[in-house]
């Protein structure tokens, strides 16, 4: 069997077991700890004790000799809790005074035996000391009386680690039952989503503990799944949607190619599916071009480039275009313009901004760009706005126009598949900018702000 199978699989079950293992085991050091504190303590005392009856009986003796200590020892019998006796040895060893009844010890410190003629030999402590004539002054204590003290001391204890560890197993309990009631929750959370209902959310507390902030997150993380796949389904909608008509064009002109005789018409014929069959392929590319800018791949080729001279560039060429439509063009590129990013995908938002005012306007309508640093104090983004003077986005749509396949009604007759807004949009965020649509009164200010090359950070996911 393996170690993790000894083990509750409950996570919570398991952190309150090894808590309180590790609880058990730090309560015997602890009691040993105290024990022997304890303990220590009262040896200590025993031997201040022993010192000092050895002083005052060693003073009787010399003032009064044997009876002296005899007299002395009096007064020492039942004092304390700890008993202490005394006896006299003469120089030869023979016993001429005292209370206790032991054999003569050497000089010094000594653990001895106490003869009791009921309970046997009783432990003792002992202090001897030898006197001016040579006698021996033997004090000792009973230290029967301590081990009975000890005794108690670790039943005491005994007790108490008992009901600790009772307590202990009684709040690992309650731990568990508190890890298991935070956690289920989210847990049921999980599980409802993995059934497929994407609607549910956790609860998120009040007291914005751990608990909470794993549930908003996992709230915050289903939010935008739930979004991602809502978009997905909407975009395979409008994809089907918008491949189905030319496709079904394509297929009607492939039916009629081999009946068609006359060399003109088939060759129209022939023109019309390469047109249908290009249109098929644009819309793939820019699907490809979103998802390739959205992977953030690109960013590490990024690059300082010099913006105003790539925008001089790229509206001299759109000159013609707009010339072609019928709208009067103009534009206006500060100098020195520098951002960190990739000539080609730039150039491409600002291509589709202009190519948007112009495919949505009416002829006549006056198409602007312009380029600088923002008007506002030490922020030193750059700002390339492309400005028309025509019906403009209304501001309930401006966030929605975003979105892929999204074409309001007032476009549904301009060619175009929704995706031009999108693919400017995922450009300007993989560098670090942002894409603000804003009402030119009339028409639509379309802006694209990014940082300075030294501000630039990682594009945003």
């Amino acid at each position: 069997m393996s170690g993790t199978r000894l083990l509750p699989r409950s996570a919570a079950r398991r952190i309150a077991l090894v808590g309180l293992l590790i609880y058990a085991i730090a309560l015997l050091p602890l009691g040993m700890a105290v024990y022997q504190a304890t303990r220590g303590a009262l040896l200590r005392q025993i031997d201040a004790g022993i010192e000092q009856t050895t002083a005052a009986l060693a003073a009787e003796y010399r003032l009064q000799g044997a009876s002296g200590v005899a007299h002395g020892l009096e007064h020492l019998a039942g004092s304390g809790p700890v008993p202490i006796g005394a006896a006299l040895f003469a120089a030869d060893g023979r016993r001429l005074a005292g209370n206790i009844d032991t054999a003569l010890p050497a000089p010094g410190w000594r653990r001895i035996l106490l003869r009791d003629p009921r309970e046997g030999p009783d432990p003792a402590r002992a202090l001897t000391t030898v006197q001016a004539d040579g006698t021996r002054l033997v004090v000792a204590a009973d230290l029967e009386a301590l081990e009975a003290i000890g005794r108690t001391l670790l039943g005491m204890f005994a007790l108490a680690a008992l009901a600790l560890l009772v307590l202990g197993a009684l709040a690992a309990w309650a731990l568990t039952r508190y890890l298991g009631h935070r956690l289920a929750p989210i847990q049921a959370t999980a599980d409802a989503v993995m059934r497929g209902q994407l609607e549910q959310r956790a609860r998120v507390g009040a007291g914005g503990d751990e608990f909470d902030r794993v549930a908003a997150s996992l709230n915050a993380m289903l939010d935008r799944i739930a979004a991602l796949v809502g978009h997905l389904r909407q975009v395979s909608a409008d994809l089907a949607h918008d491949l189905r008509t030319p496709l079904m064009r394509l297929r009607n002109q492939l039916e009629t190619l081999p009946q068609e005789t006359d060399p003109e018409r088939r060759q129209a014929l022939l023109a019309a599916a390469q047109a249908r069959t290009d249109e098929v392929l644009g819309l793939f590319d820019a699907i490809l071009r979103i998802a390739e800018v959205d992977a953030g791949e690109l960013a590490r080729g990024f690059g300082v480039l010099d913006l105003s001279a790539l925008l001089n560039d790229l509206a001299e060429s759109l000159q013609p275009l707009a010339e072609d439509t019928g709208h009067p063009f103009s534009y206006a590129i500060a100098p020195g313009l520098t951002v960190r990013g990739d000539r080609q995908l730039l150039a491409q938002a600002v291509l589709n901004l202009v190519e948007n005012a112009l495919r949505h306007t009416s002829p006549g309508c006056r198409v602007e760009l312009r380029a600088g640093i923002a008007a506002d104090a030490g922020s030193g983004a750059i700002v390339i706005c492309v400005r028309d003077d025509g019906p403009g986005i209304p501001a309930a749509d401006r966030e929605r126009v975003r979105q892929r396949f999204v074409r309001l009604e007032a476009s549904r007759h301009t060619p175009g598949h929704g995706l031009g807004l999108s693919l400017v949009d995922a450009i300007v965020q993989a560098h670090a900018g942002r894409l603000q649509l804003e009402d030119a009164a009339p028409g639509l200010r379309a802006c694209l702000v990014l940082p300075p090359p030294h501000d630039a950070m990682e594009p945003r996911p």
